[in-house]
């Protein structure tokens, strides 16, 4: 059989780049300055990680930015004033990632020279600058930024109108577009200049000294200064076209900032704002510390947010209709944010295993907020989701942890949930308001600087007079979690309750044998009776006294223990409690039930589902019931649909998808013609997808595939069933529908839709249409969507991609490149179809086909060449 030659790749290319797809393979790569995945760092090593040594004390930072939003490259001038610490500075490197550096100058010291060398700028001084002598260092750069600073234009895809830019620093990304001391052990006051067309806004941090006319004709200067220390990945400027709404918290003046096409979204992202400030002022005790708080929701996030000091930007992926009811809000994304703004900007992480200082208060002070906005239920059903996500992992990993590669390996379970709940077993322990005043004093004290876990405890230790010692040691500096087997007895003649309880967790250097006080609450002639398990051991044993046989029994009543529990009560008592009991004894009863498949069990979470006053409660009795999975749990959530909370509905929508029943079929299909919610109906229509062949079905899916919603999530939910029920008659449908508007779909979800084509065609004899297609993507200005093209073009599985994909395997980038990896993996699996003698021949035939084209295009262009006989004249 006749090799895959090179001639025949070189054949390919020069079609594409004649016209016959897409641009030509250099264009898929290089430095084009848009966006491209978060690159691991170029510096992480193994080994234990220690806070940078600071060499220079820098108080102040300034950035003249010229952005070019047509080349989506910068120009910055960056001025550091500093000083030398503990030494003569001879020598200073600064961070500074493929940075274009244009001139280097000082006033205060004399530059003698400067190297780039790719990930730091060096700069050598003729003198060393003398300890604590003030100079400043002015650095001119030119970067088509690839990562810290991004872009999001029309050009790249997104909707005319909506041009902005935006920058993230965490942890370690600025240094991709200025150069810096990109760690966080060192705070400076810091302002921006901002160059931009007239009619666009830009918002960084501080106040906006002014706005004026730039030098440029047509351009506007924004000018802000943030004359409050914060450390460098906390700098933040976002320009572009925004929709803005604005408030005030008490003086504070407030701002919500949204791409012009999501105007109609701002409000719903701005309700709890002002209400969070006030709440958390009151919380905390401490005023907000920063001359606003506004709020920037951009284009292709990053993460959910980033909490710059005075200026959160935030994923506008986030942003929502008021169809959605109660299944959408961002007042947790909102708390969570805002409460950095004492959390993470005031105070600061010292280096990154204490990171959980920032996350955990953030995240305890948003279910502190919940509480405050929806009651005490609400506030402790956000510590039940917070605890189900600690105690599902198996991971030893303590809190304050040196042993990562990144910094982004800290950003885990271990700081969010297990750091909030760290401070509520504190809060539990001392009380409210003793637990307010040690937070006000741990804030006072390390107002405006970085700061150690030992900064907290050293706090809690005076202000407390306990010794807290081994509970920072157990839960901050060592991992894992107390898993409590606990068993109930009553003996009868002595008339006394046992309560025995082993510690089950596997106990290494890394996990201890847990000290705790466990409460336990036994109710007994309707009166209940409060002891304090001391657990300290393996296994222990302990008796009380009681009247009576317990009505009640809950272990930590009030929710004050991070531990998994395994306990049953007696059968009366569980039943008691699933209707008697606080909040969280009614969900630990549902979850007990939901192990039982008898009758009542069912009919009792049918009573549960349709009465119980919370919500999270009747959720939770939807899921038991979809566990239990027998007849009688499907007719009780078919009997269980009308639901006022989208919430519990969305629940039950989801338990009967689990169904394979008719009954259950039918009962979605009925829902589907009456559901206004969006999310709800989309999430009926993915069902579909193990309905194949069903003419009301298919009928149903081309509608809702053509149809239009907000960011096309209906569509998406058809593509989504038509890919699972693997029919490769919708593909034409997809192809048309994905060509028609691609831009009001979710980035995600338009590269996830790109592999359901591929996957529908992938047995089809012609998948030319589909492969041109994925080709073109491969040079869309997204770099998510030209991954997603390389991957479905594996999917699709014609190896004539290869000459396309093969060339993106060889770019060479000093981090890791998401495409260049997902091109790799589909030429081979596609190398992989070339061994099939078939699939070879149909390949060769084809390139043979494209080899004939080329050579009538080369004869054509010659004939367009001049003579070599005729000389030009000019």
């Amino acid at each position: 059989m006749p090799r895959f030659t090179e001639r025949h790749m070189r054949t390919l290319l020069l079609l594409l780049a004649l016209g016959f797809g897409s641009a030509s393979a250099a264009d898929f790569c290089g430095r084009c300055g848009k966006e491209h995945a978060l690159p691991k760092p170029l510096f992480a090593k193994p080994g234990r990680k220690y806070a940078r040594d600071r060499l220079v004390d820098i108080e102040h930072l300034k950035l003249d930015v010229t952005p070019d939003f047509t080349r989506r490259s910068v120009v910055v001038i960056s001025e550091l004033k500093m000083l030398p610490v503990g030494r003569a500075l001879s020598e200073l490197r600064l961070d500074a990632v493929n940075l274009n550096i244009r001139e280097v100058k000082a006033a205060g010291a004399t530059v003698t020279g400067h190297q780039n060398t790719g990930e730091h700028l060096v700069i050598s001084f003729g003198q060393p600058v003398p300890v604590d002598q003030s100079f400043t260092l002015t650095v001119q750069s030119h970067v088509q930024p690839e990562h810290g600073l991004y872009f999001r234009t029309p050009e790249m895809g997104y909707k005319a109108g909506d041009t902005q830019l935006w920058t993230q620093g965490e942890a370690e990304l600025h240094r991709h577009w200025f150069p810096c001391y990109d760690y966080p052990n060192e705070r400076f006051t810091s302002e921006v200049l901002c160059h931009v067309p007239n009619g666009m806004d830009v918002i960084s941090n501080g106040k906006l000294l002014n706005k004026v006319p730039s030098q440029t004709a047509g351009y506007t200067t924004f000018h802000w200064l943030q004359d409050k220390p914060h450390v460098n990945y906390l700098v933040a400027l976002a320009a572009g076209y925004f929709h803005r709404l604005e408030a005030k918290a008490g003086e504070l003046p407030l701002a919500m900032l949204v791409p012009p096409s999501e105007k109609d979204q701002a409000a719903n992202a701005f309700k709890d704002t002002a209400k969070i400030v006030e709440f958390f002022q009151k919380e905390i005790g401490v005023p907000f510390a920063w001359d606003k708080y506004y709020q920037v929701y951009c284009h292709d996030f990053l993460a959910g947010g980033m909490e710059n000091t005075s200026c959160t930007f935030e994923a506008a992926s986030m942003l929502f209709t008021s169809q959605t009811e109660q299944l959408r809000t961002l007042h947790r994304l909102d708390a969570h944010e805002t409460a950095h703004q004492w959390f993470g900007d005031l105070l600061t992480c010292r280096d990154w295993s204490h990171l959980w200082l920032n996350e955990g208060f953030a995240s305890y002070y948003t279910v502190l907020y919940e509480g405050h906005r929806d009651g005490p239920d609400a506030e402790r059903y956000a510590l039940w989701h917070e605890a189900e996500d600690v105690l599902a992992q198996q991971d030893t990993k303590p809190i304050v942890w040196r042993d990562y590669e990144d910094p982004m390996n800290q950003f885990d379970y271990r700081v969010y949930p297990k750091g909030a709940w760290v401070l509520h077993m504190i809060r539990s322990r001392i009380g409210p308001e003793l637990y307010r005043k040690c937070i006000r004093t741990y804030l006072d004290i390390h107002r405006n600087q970085v700061v150690g876990t030992d900064d907290l405890q050293d706090v809690l230790d005076d202000l407390t007079g306990l010794s807290w010692d081994r509970f920072f040691d157990q839960w901050l500096y060592h991992g894992g979690h107390p898993e409590l087997t606990v068993a109930y007895s009553w003996d009868a003649a002595n008339k006394s309750a046992r309560i025995s309880v082993k510690q089950t967790q596997k106990v290494s250097d890394a996990v201890r044998l847990f000290h705790l006080d466990l409460p336990v609450s036994f109710t007994v002639e309707g009166k209940p009776q409060r002891y304090t398990l001391p657990i300290t051991e393996t296994d222990q044993d302990f008796n009380f006294p009681l009247r009576s046989p317990p009505q009640a029994i809950r272990l930590d009543p009030d929710y004050t223990q991070l531990a998994k529990i395994q306990f049953t009560p007696p059968p009366d008592v569980l039943k008691r409690q699933l209707t008697e009991s606080d909040v969280i004894g009614r969900l630990l009863a549902v979850r007990a039930y939901a192990s039982r498949s008898d009758a009542e069990s069912t009919a009792l979470l049918q009573k549960v589902l349709t009465t119980d006053a919370f919500y999270g409660v009747r959720l939770e009795a939807a899921k038991a019931l979809k566990k239990i999975a027998t007849p009688e749990a499907r007719a009780a959530l078919i009997e269980s649909r009308q639901q006022s909370d989208a919430r519990v509905r969305g629940e039950v929508v989801s338990a009967l998808a689990a169904f394979p029943h008719q009954d259950a079929q039918n009962a979605l299909w009925e829902t589907s013609l009456t559901e206004k919610n969006p999310a709800i109906l989309a999430s009926i229509i993915k069902t579909w997808g193990s309905r194949p062949g069903e003419a009301p079905i298919s009928a149903a899916l081309r509608k809702h595939l053509d149809s239009s919603s907000y960011r096309d999530a209906i569509a998406i939910a058809a593509i989504t069933a038509l890919k699972a029920q693997d029919d490769a008659t919708a593909a034409p449908f997809i192809l048309s529908r994905l060509q028609r508007t691609p831009e009001n779909f979710n980035t995600r979800d338009l590269g996830e839709a790109y592999n359901t084509l591929a996957f529908l065609a992938r047995e089809e004899k012609n998948r030319s249409g589909i492969r041109s297609f994925l080709i073109q993507q491969l040079n869309h200005p997204k770099e998510q969507l030209r991954t997603a093209a390389a991957q479905a073009l594996g999917t699709l599985g014609d190896p004539v991609a290869i000459a396309v994909l093969e060339p993106l395997t060889q770019v060479s980038k000093p981090y890791t490149d998401p495409l260049r990896e997902a091109a790799a993996k589909s030429v081979q699996s596609l190398q992989t179809q070339l061994d099939q003698p078939s699939e070879l021949k149909n390949v060769w035939q084809r390139l043979q086909d494209l080899q004939k084209k080329t050579d009538a295009l080369e004869a054509e262009m010659k004939k367009l060449k001049p003579s070599p006989s005729i000389k030009s004249t000019k």
